[in-house]
């Protein structure tokens, strides 16, 4: 079978390569011999391969035989080194790498992929498919010793101050499903080294969550998010954007919530049952209660349903129990898929940042904190990279066939020491010398 040619690394590279190349460089003439087209490209392309000394390789590669690898798959023409990489990006807008999210989400959609990332509810006032968007606050930076005007401070108690850069992350993901798709990114960041109040992560999801409306006033979304995210400001900001919620609400942070659920105990009004799951001794037991139109703090106007949680093993040991506060409406027949789709924010954190960190995207290696941009900068072009494999694993029928004969982490390996070692003409290329398909010069 054929790629799809919209999701395959080819497409993806064009689409950046024609966004790169109308970007104003704002550098002297003087300073122009790395074009910030290639220097971009080249900073995409270290985080795609995941290989931190790739500009290197490709740079003794390009010296040698005066083509390279990064000039076949990527149409880069001048390889910058690290350091000339991060001096010229540390500058950049974001915003221009940032605005690119949304379009690859239309190009996923477009192509038929956006069915992967969606959740039907099964009943109920808002019956429908839905695309789950868990939000969630990640640190990618941090220091006591290197800052910026723009990181986030706070002192410990013996007097260190702690240097911080973060970003709010909007991820579509899916219950029963490990695949997720960043949707967007909002960066907690202060406009200057003494802003006071400092910059946080509510006041980023604020952004975040309506810039997410603007840029796709038709999606049907459901925000799920932790605890942070449940209380009146922000509940009052989603109900304004049509936006539905699913969000955690711990009872030692609602002590105004938790009276009206008890007070609907005593009336009788709150609703409880029980389902099971599974069979034999992967038997689970849940249990339930719903109560509707509470208030969500005290002489609050904003009415919420409460939904809390218990699952047991055959044996009666509780295994897990959390509360959700939501607008949907929630009866016994949809309540399990609620309560899924309340567990589904982890994911944001397991299937997103702890990857970006800690399996293959170096997002805590050290490529330089820089005084105006690059932080962000990098961050973006990691979080590209990552989508594109997203992309790809989705629709790249080539890379496909690749995975199926590897892991993961032993195909990324083998095409790194290709890359490093032989001069291929393409990424479809590489992939099909990776199949033993083709031959690449030495």
């Amino acid at each position: 079978m054929r790629p799809l040619k919209s999701l395959t690394l080819e497409a993806r590279v064009d689409f950046l390569a024609t966004t790169f190349r109308v970007l104003e460089d704002a550098r002297a003439v003087d300073q122009l011999t790395y074009p910030l087209h290639d220097t971009l490209l080249s900073g995409f392309a270290l985080m795609f391969f995941q290989h931190p000394s790739l500009l290197q390789f490709q740079r003794a590669m390009k010296q040698k035989r005066r083509r390279c690898n990064l000039e076949s798959i990527f149409g880069v023409h001048d390889v910058p080194s690290d350091t000339q990489m991060r001096e010229i990006l540390d500058g950049v807008d974001p915003e221009v790498l940032r605005a690119l999210l949304p379009q690859l989400w239309e190009k996923v959609r477009r192509a038929g992929g956006g069915h992967r990332f969606t959740t039907t509810l099964p009943s109920g006032q808002q019956q429908g498919t839905y695309y789950t968007v868990a939000l969630d606050g990640s640190e990618y930076f941090h220091s006591t010793t290197i800052q910026c005007p723009h990181c986030l401070r706070q002192p410990d108690p013996k007097g260190r101050v702690h240097y911080s850069h973060l970003v709010v992350g909007a991820t579509l993901v899916r219950v029963g499903s490990h695949q997720v798709l960043p949707l967007d990114a909002e960066e907690v960041r202060n406009p200057t080294a003494e802003s006071q109040p400092q910059d946080c992560e509510l006041t980023a999801g604020k952004r975040l969550i309506a810039r997410l409306r603007r840029e796709h006033p038709q999606m049907a979304l459901m925000v799920i998010g932790d605890d942070l995210y449940s209380h009146v400001p922000f509940v009052e900001q989603l109900q304004h954007l049509r936006l539905h919620y699913v969000l955690v609400a711990k009872p030692a942070s609602h002590p105004s919530l938790m009276a009206a659920v008890a007070a609907a105990e005593v009336q009788g009004i709150s609703q409880q049952g029980q389902w099971d799951e599974g069979s034999s001794a992967r038997r689970r037991m849940y249990t339930y209660r719903i109560v509707r139109q509470v208030p969500l703090a005290m002489e609050s106007l904003v009415r919420v349903t409460y939904v809390e949680v218990w699952e047991r093993s055959v044996g009666g040991e509780l295994l897990y129990h959390n509360s959700w506060i939501t607008d949907l409406d929630v009866t016994a027949e949809n309540v399990a898929v609620v309560a899924q789709i309340g567990r589904t924010r982890w994911k944001i954190e397991n299937e997103q940042f702890n990857v970006q960190k800690n399996h293959g995207y170096e997002l805590s290696h050290n490529y330089g904190h820089g005084q105006h941009t690059w932080s962000m900068v990098f961050y973006l072009l990691n979080l590209l990279a990552y989508v594109t494999h997203v992309i790809v694993e989705v629709g790249d029928r080539l890379y496909q066939r690749c995975r199926a004969q590897e892991s993961r982490r032993e195909l990324w390996a083998a095409l790194r020491t290709a890359l490093n070692m032989l001069l291929v003409e393409s990424w479809s290329h590489l992939l099909r010398v990776y199949l033993e398909e083709a031959t690449a010069s030495p």
